[in-house]
C-alpha cells in the first residue's frame, strides 16, 4: 500500500483539502438570494451567492450556480475559481480541472495561479488512480475488445541478483525502453505512470499478491495490442537482459529480445534490447529514428541508479523521498534532463498537496479578487473616502503576494511606485508603496 496522504487514503483527502473552511451566515446567503433574485442578470450576483453557498458546504447548490456565473462571464476568474474548488470537493475531478485550468488563463492573481499548476499536478495523478479503479470495474466489457497491435505496454522489469540495490533498475530500465520505443510513430506507447497505477490496483485487488497473468490483465484494460516484459539477471559484474513481447489477445509469446554486458554497459544493453524489440514489432526505423535511440539520457550509472530508486518511491507515492533521489541524480550530472524534470514535477506535487480552499483564500486576501470573495461574506464594508481610494491604489496590500498558508507581512516601508505594475495583469505586480498626506492648515486667530 502506499504511503502518502496523495495515494493511500483515496478521495478523502481531496474532499478534505479542498471543504470549505468558512462558513457564510445565514443572514449573508438570505441577503445573497435576495439580490440575486432581483437581478438574474448579474454576474457578480450569481458569483457572490455561489461562493457564499461554497462556504456553507452547500455544495451542489454552489456548483449549479458558479456554472451559470462562468457562462455569462468568460473571464470571471473568482467564479472558475470557486467553481474549481467546489467541483474538487465533490470530487468530480474532470471537471475541478476544466475550472482550475480556465483560471490559468482568466485569473488574476499570480499567488493562486501558482497554487493551482501545482494543484492541477495532484489532480492528474489521482485521476490516474481513479481511472484504475473504474477499469477494473468494468474489466470484463474492457477484455472483449481486443487491443490494437501497435499499442504497446511496457511492464516493470523483474530483477534478481545479489546486489539489491540494482533492484529499482526493474522500473529505470522499463522507462528506458519505452521511451526508445515511443520514438516511432508507428506504435502507440502507454505512458509509464498509467501502467503502474493500473498494476498497483490489480495488485490492491489481490491483497498484495501478484500473478503472472496480473500484466496481461492490465494490458486488457488498458486496450493494449502487445506487452514487452522481461528480467534482469545479475551475475557477479555482468547483467543479463531478457526481454518478451507478449500478444495480449492469446497471452502467447510473439517475439523476444535479449543482451548480456558488464553491468556499465547497462545503456549500450538497452539500446541493443530496444533495436530488436523494434524488429520484432515489425517497425523498420529511419535513420533519424535511430539516431534519436543511440542518445543516452545519462552517462553516469550512478545517476541513472538515483533516477531509479526516485521512480520506485515515486510510485509508492513517497514524492518527497522521491525528490530527494532526483535532485541527487542531477547533482551527479547535471545534464541528466530526465531527472530535472522529474525534479520540478515531484515538487509540484508536494506543493500541491498543501493547498486547499483556506491557502487559496490567504494568497486573495488584499487582492481585488480578494475583495469579490469578501463581498460573499456578509461582512460590513466601511465607506471609503476619495484619499483613502488613491491612498489604496498607491498603498497595496502586501498580502496579495502571499503564494500559501504561512504567509505573512511585517509592514512596509514607503517607497517610489511601481510605474510597470499597470501593465503586468496582476493584482500585485510588485511590493511598492507610497504614502499619502494630508494637510490641514488651521484658520487664523
Amino acid at each position: 500500500m502506499r504511503t502518502t496522504t496523495l495515494a493511500a487514503v483515496g478521495l478523502t483527502t481531496l474532499v478534505m483539502a479542498c471543504a470549505p473552511v468558512v462558513q457564510s451566515s445565514a443572514d449573508a446567503i438570505n441577503r445573497l438570494e435576495r439580490e440575486r433574485a432581483a437581478n438574474a442578470t448579474s454576474e457578480s450576483a450569481a458569483r457572490s451567492l455561489g461562493i457564499a453557498y461554497f462556504k456553507a458546504n452547500r455544495l451542489p447548490e454552489a456548483r449549479s450556480i458558479l456554472e451559470q456565473a462562468t457562462t455569462m462571464d468568460e473571464k470571471d476568474g473568482v467564479a472558475a475559481l470557486y467553481l474549481g474548488l467546489t467541483a474538487e470537493a465533490e470530487n468530480d475531478l474532470p471537471a475541478a480541472k476544466t475550472a482550475y485550468t480556465k483560471y490559468l488563463k482568466v485569473g488574476r492573481t499570480r499567488g493562486v495561479r501558482r497554487q493551482l499548476e501545482a494543484r492541477l499536478a495532484v489532480i492528474q495523478r489521482k485521476e490516474l488512480e481513479l481511472a484504475s479503479k473504474a477499469a477494473i470495474a468494468d474489466e470484463q466489457q474492457l477484455a472483449s475488445v481486443p487491443g490494437s497491435p501497435s499499442t504497446v505496454a511496457v511492464l516493470p522489469f523483474s530483477f534478481s541478483g545479489p546486489d539489491t540495490s540494482l533492484k529499482p533498475l526493474e522500473r529505470g530500465f522499463a522507462e528506458l525502453l519505452t521511451t526508445d520505443l515511443s520514438v516511432s510513430n508507428k506504435l502507440t506507447v502507454l505512458d509509464r505512470a498509467r501502467i503502474q497505477a493500473l498494476l498497483d490496483e490489480i495488485k490492491l485487488q489481490q491483497s498484495g499478491a501478484t500473478d503472472e497473468n496480473s500484466g496481461v490483465r492490465a494490458g486488457k484494460m488498458l486496450s493494449a495490442g502487445r506487452l514487452v516484459r522481461g528480467s534482469l539477471l545479475q551475475e557477479g559484474n555482468q547483467l543479463r537482459t531478457d526481454a518478451l513481447v507478449i500478444d495480449v489477445s492469446t497471452t502467447s509469446t510473439a517475439g523476444e529480445a535479449a543482451d548480456n554486458r558488464a553491468l556499465d554497459q547497462l545503456f549500450t544493453m538497452e539500446k541493443n534490447v530496444a533495436l530488436e524489440l523494434f524488429t520484432t514489432l515489425g517497425v523498420t526505423l529511419t535513420t533519424t529514428q535511430r539516431n534519436a535511440i543511440e542518445q543516452r539520457p545519462t552517462k553516469s550509472l550512478a545517476a541513472f541508479l538515483s533516477y531509479s530508486r526516485g521512480l520506485e518511491l515515486e510510485d509508492r507515492g513517497e514524492y518527497d523521498a522521491a525528490n530527494r533521489l532526483y535532485q541527487q541524480a542531477v547533482r551527479i550530472d547535471p545534464g541528466f534532463n530526465k531527472a530535472q524534470q522529474k525534479v520540478q514535477q515531484t515538487q509540484a506535487v508536494i506543493a500541491g498537496n498543501q493547498v486547499s480552499a483556506s491557502t487559496v483564500e490567504v494568497s486573495l486576501r488584499g487582492t481585488s479578487e480578494g475583495a469579490e470573495v469578501q463581498a460573499a461574506t456578509g461582512a460590513p464594508t466601511t465607506p471609503t473616502s476619495t484619499a483613502q481610494t488613491t491612498a489604496a491604489g498607491l498603498n497595496p496590500s502586501t498580502a496579495g503576494n502571499a503564494t500559501g498558508a504561512g504567509s505573512t507581512t511585517t509592514g512596509t516601508q514607503p517607497t517610489t511606485k511601481n510605474g510597470a505594475a499597470d501593465g503586468t495583469g496582476t493584482n500585485r505586480p510588485g511590493t511598492s508603496t507610497a504614502i499619502v498626506s494630508i494637510l490641514v492648515s488651521q484658520p487664523k486667530p
